[in-house]
Order: C-alpha cells, then sequence, then structure tokens
C-alpha cells in the first residue's frame, strides 16, 4: 500500500494513521483550508484494479456523501490522485475521537463483563436510526460490525464506513468467490458471495446484539472460511443457554434476526427495534416467540435453520439475488358496523382500485427529514393512489395538492402512501396540510394514518368539520379511541373546523404517541398494549356515521405530508389527557 503518512493529499495533512483494515487504511489529517482535524480512509491500491472501479468509487462515494444523518459518519470529500504512478483513492470524512464499540466491548470481556441492558438500549436505538434512515435511501451498509460503530464526544453511536464494501465489491471479488464484509458478521448470503440487501445488516446486526447480551459472537473459528461456514450451515447457538440472566423475549429477537434465510428475518431494522423495546419492556410478542420456537430446539437442528443455497457453499460460488420491489395496490375504505364515534364508518364493498401516478423525481432531503410532498410540479418520485373513474370515490394530485372526495355512507378511506416494503414506526413523525371541504358534513372527518398493515388494522389521528381531533386505533375490525374519553372527539386549542387548514402532526414513540394540530399539543397518550408499532402511512377520510343522510360527502384537500425521523425517550412519558380535551 502507498504510505501518505507525513504526506498531504490534496488539502489535507496526513498527521496519523488510526488503524488499518482489510480494506483501508485510516488517518488522522488536519484540513488546511477550514482548520479542522478529519479522517481519512484511503483504499487499499490493489482493491481498485478493476476497469471501472474509478467509476464505481465515485458513484459510490456521492451516494455516501449524500447521507445526513445523526448517527451516521458524515462523508466531506473524496478523490483520487497519483502516487509514484498508482492511484491513491480516498475519502474525508468527519474525526471522531471516541472509540469503537468493538474496543468497549473487548475492554468488557477481558475483565469478564458485558454490557449493561441500558447500554445496550441505546446503541440499539442509535444503530437502527442510523440503518433505516440509509435504507431508506436505498442503500445497504454491508459491513456493520463493531469496528464500524464509533461514539462521539456526547456519546452518540455512530456508524462508519458506509458504501466501502459496495466499492470493493466488483464483478471480479464475486467471480473468484472473494466476499466482502467481516465473517464474524456476515450473513449467509454474503458468505456465498451474493450481494445481499438489508435485510443482510439486519442480521449483521443481530450477531451484535447477540455478542453485546452474551459476551461473545455466535461464531468463531479458525479461518474466515470456518467460520463463513458455520454462519451458512450451523444452527445459532442458543443465546439464553449462555446467558441465563436473558428473557425468552430477547432471545427470540436475536434468533429471528439471525434467521439462514433473509425471509425469515425482520422486514426492516424498524420492527426488529419494536421487537426489542417490546422484549424489554416485558411485553410478550406471540409471533416473534413462536417463530423463534421453530429456529432453534434444544438438542436438535430445526429445519429452517439449513440456509437454502448451503450446497453452493464448498466452492463459495457466486449466487445472485433477483430481488423484484413490486408496488401492490392498496384502495378500498375500511370501517365497522357500530363504530363508536363520528366519521368511522362501515367498510366499503365496491370501492375502485386506484391507478398510481408517479411524480417527477428530484434529489430527496438529508437529515432528519425523509421526505416531504408538496404535490407541486417539483415533488420527489412520491406515489400516491388515484382513483379518477368511481362517482364515490375520487382521488387525484391536481393543482399542487391531492384532493380526496369520498360520497359512499358512512365509511372510512384510507388513502396509503406506497413506499414499496417500507415499514415506518417508533421514532418517526408525520405533519400533514389539510382541509375538509365546507360541503362536508361537520362530523365528517380527516387525517394521518400510520402503522397500517391492512384495511382492518391500523392507526388514525383525524379531525373533523366541527374542529374537534381523536386519535383512534384499529385492530381487526374494531375501533378504539385510544384517550378513553367520556366524549371520542374533543374541542383542541387552535384546531380549526371545515373550510379552514389544520396542520397536524403526529409523534409515533412506540407505546407513547402525541399529536399537535397547528403547533399545539393535542394529547399525549400511552398505550399499554399497542396493537402494532409498525406499518404504512398515508391519509384518511371518511364520512358522517349518521344512516339518515342520503347524499353524504367527505372532501379533503391535503396541500403537503411530510415524514421524517423522531428522537426515541429515554423513558416512555407517561400517559396524559388531551390539552384539549376539557
Amino acid at each position: 500500500m502507498v504510505d501518505v503518512l507525513g504526506t498531504r493529499l490534496g488539502r489535507y495533512e496526513i498527521r496519523e494513521r488510526l488503524g488499518k483494515g482489510g480494506m483501508a487504511a485510516v488517518y488522522k489529517a488536519w484540513d488546511t483550508n477550514l482548520d479542522r482535524w478529519v479522517a481519512v480512509k484511503v483504499l487499499h491500491e490493489h482493491l481498485a484494479d478493476e476497469a471501472d472501479f474509478k467509476t464505481r468509487f465515485e458513484r459510490e462515494a456521492k451516494v455516501v456523501a449524500s447521507l445526513n444523518h445523526p448517527n451516521i459518519v458524515q462523508v466531506y470529500d473524496f478523490d483520487v490522485i497519483e502516487r509514484n504512478g498508482v492511484p491513491v483513492y480516498y475519502m474525508v470524512m468527519t474525526y471522531i475521537p471516541g472509540r469503537s464499540l468493538k474496543s468497549i466491548m473487548d475492554e468488557k470481556h477481558g475483565m469478564g463483563e458485558r454490557l449493561s441492558l441500558a447500554e445496550i438500549d441505546k446503541i440499539m436505538r442509535e444503530v437502527c436510526a442510523a440503518l433505516s434512515y440509509a435504507h431508506g435511501q436505498g442503500m445497504v451498509h454491508r459491513d456493520v460490525t463493531p469496528g464500524n460503530i464509533l461514539f462521539n464526544e456526547q456519546g452518540q453511536a455512530v456508524l462508519a464506513d458506509f458504501g466501502i464494501a459496495r466499492m470493493v465489491s466488483g464483478a471480479r471479488l464475486t467471480q473468484t468467490g472473494m466476499t466482502s464484509g467481516t465473517p464474524l458478521y456476515m450473513p449467509p448470503e454474503q458468505g456465498v458471495g451474493a450481494g445481499g440487501d438489508h435485510r443482510s445488516d439486519i442480521y449483521s446486526l443481530g450477531v451484535i446484539l447477540y455478542e453485546m447480551l452474551v459476551g461473545e459472537a455466535p461464531y468463531n473459528g479458525d479461518s474466515a472460511v470456518a467460520i463463513i461456514m458455520k454462519h451458512i450451515n450451523e444452527p445459532v447457538p442458543s443465546p439464553l443457554a449462555r446467558n441465563m440472566d436473558l428473557s425468552p423475549a430477547l432471545e427470540a429477537v436475536v434468533l429471528r434476526a439471525l434467521s439462514k434465510d433473509p425471509e425469515d428475518r425482520y422486514p426492516s431494522v424498524l420492527e426488529m427495534l419494536a421487537d426489542y423495546e417490546r422484549a424489554r419492556s416485558g411485553i410478550r410478542s406471540t409471533r416473534v416467540e413462536d417463530e423463534a420456537r421453530t429456529v432453534v430446539l434444544p438438542g436438535a437442528a430445526p429445519a429452517r435453520q439449513t440456509f437454502p443455497w448451503a450446497w453452493l457453499a464448498g466452492g463459495l460460488v457466486a449466487v445472485v439475488l433477483i430481488l423484484a420491489a413490486a408496488y401492490t395496490l392498496r384502495a378500498n375504505s375500511a370501517g365497522s358496523p357500530g363504530a363508536p364515534t363520528a366519521a368511522l364508518g362501515n367498510p366499503s364493498t365496491s370501492a375502485a382500485q386506484p391507478t398510481r401516478t408517479r411524480a417527477f423525481a428530484s434529489s430527496m432531503a438529508n437529515g432528519p427529514l425523509i421526505f416531504k410532498e408538496t404535490f407541486g410540479p417539483d415533488r420527489n418520485d412520491l406515489f400516491w393512489p388515484t382513483t379518477t373513474d368511481d362517482p364515490q370515490i375520487y382521488r387525484n394530485i391536481e393543482n399542487n395538492a391531492y384532493h380526496i372526495r369520498l360520497t359512499m355512507p358512512t365509511t372510512a378511506l384510507p388513502s396509503i402512501f406506497e413506499d414499496g416494503e417500507r415499514q415506518y414506526g417508533p421514532q418517526y413523525e408525520y405533519e400533514a396540510d389539510l382541509t375538509l371541504s365546507e360541503k362536508s358534513q361537520p362530523d365528517s372527518g380527516a387525517g394521518i394514518i400510520f402503522r397500517y398493515r391492512d384495511d382492518d388494522n391500523y392507526y388514525v389521528y383525524g379531525i373533523n368539520g366541527l374542529g374537534q381531533i381523536s386519535i383512534w386505533s384499529r385492530a381487526k375490525g374494531v375501533w378504539t379511541e385510544l384517550r378513553h374519553l367520556p366524549e371520542q372527539w374533543t374541542p383542541a386549542d387552535g384546531a380549526q373546523p371545515a373550510g379552514q387548514s389544520n396542520h397536524l402532526k403526529l409523534v409515533d414513540h412506540g407505546k407513547n404517541v402525541r399529536g399537535y394540530v397547528n403547533g399545539q399539543l393535542a394529547f399525549d397518550v400511552t398505550e399499554e398494549e399497542p396493537s402494532s408499532l409498525v406499518g404504512g402511512i398515508g391519509i384518511y377520510v371518511a364520512t358522517t356515521s349518521s344512516t339518515r343522510v342520503t347524499d353524504p360527502l367527505a372532501e379533503v384537500t391535503v396541500s403537503s405530508f411530510t415524514t421524517a425521523y423522531s428522537v426515541l425517550p429515554t423513558k416512555t412519558p407517561a400517559a396524559t389527557q388531551s390539552a384539549g380535551a376539557q
């Protein structure tokens, strides 16, 4: 490797070597333009032998540099220069003086100790926040390890080395049976040469969680190949057998994350985090515990534990995973006979299938903001259901707004934002600007849908034409108002009636949810046993629940819809009544 210590790469003076790995060396450097310390990662030159490496390096570096999240190391700059005829590829990023999770765990293990559960809680929240943000931007890490989890001066976990594994995973590496990643934390699909997807990061995070809880990684061996083969073929050793202080629920979370088949893992890191926090709080999740029981049984290797590509493992032949991202059209309405309040009606039986409208692509916002939909000409590549050929349901994006008109009696209509298989849950917040038409019945409602699983299972933060608000869960077709007040729709400070715009904001912290209307707190409630913690998002519209209205109408105009990350509280706030519910 070209020795750059004591030299200068562009405007960066290389002062100190911080570490060296299989793909790169990291140096502490001084930025002579901005007078600050930075970290410079220099890739090993043998990785750049392929003819198209420069193009791939520049493409991936630009994507990584666009990631802007408090729990991801920020990339400032990248370039390639020549030294003695050898190209030197380097990336410049935030210098983090703190330690890595690996060094902290190594120190504790040396003293016969483990991380505390409180420490693990914090790390899980922050690493999941980083991965969820990156996955939402279409970025997979592919080398999530304790060495890549750093701690800044404020003690926050920060994930490093996004994009490095992808940069060096060219055709030559795959064709020769080589793999990128770290064997101790490598998912089975990467072990056989396949690229993997976001579920590969979930597997690696599962290994890290196993190591934090138990004090050692699930697999070890005399060589990298031996460890990789264990990831591919061997059942996961029971975490509970290695640490009897663990609960079966925590073990179940680890085992599902470490499923050999990606299809059996969590579909998102947020769903993994939700189950982890449920296990920590003592709420039993029957689904995940039952699934985990099919993964490991004492004294036996269960059927699902053998990775389905294991017959390829002898030669580590590359397997190409063809993942088709299919958008599933969701439409129709949801409701239940005898719904407990106005604007919650019977389900529609004849709602038209929606047609998807595709917006012009533009760059998505960085940082905590995931997307902001303005429904104008300068939109992101966002999808909402449209229905223009049904006399009872009209949904269309026009005049810089999303218009929804519903004329079906006692009907609730969910219009779900189409985002592939993405799941939202704790750690997110949503905002919408919407106006109910004055032509609508006063008790018609509209609002924000969250944690949508299907038309019989979702949550709603709603406002009606009288300027009253409510917060509902719908589980197996049954509506429950979460505040359990005598009046299920209540006035809220700042809320406006039909004909005037209302800005709704919903903050989802799992058990605890908070709602705001026009900047003022409307409710702060805690649900001890949520029916779900993750799901889709969208807009809710419902006609009056009165069966005496012969020509019902609920019409809403949505001028913006924003989704962003939210900081999870260290403790769940106590349940309180709505500020506007008197």
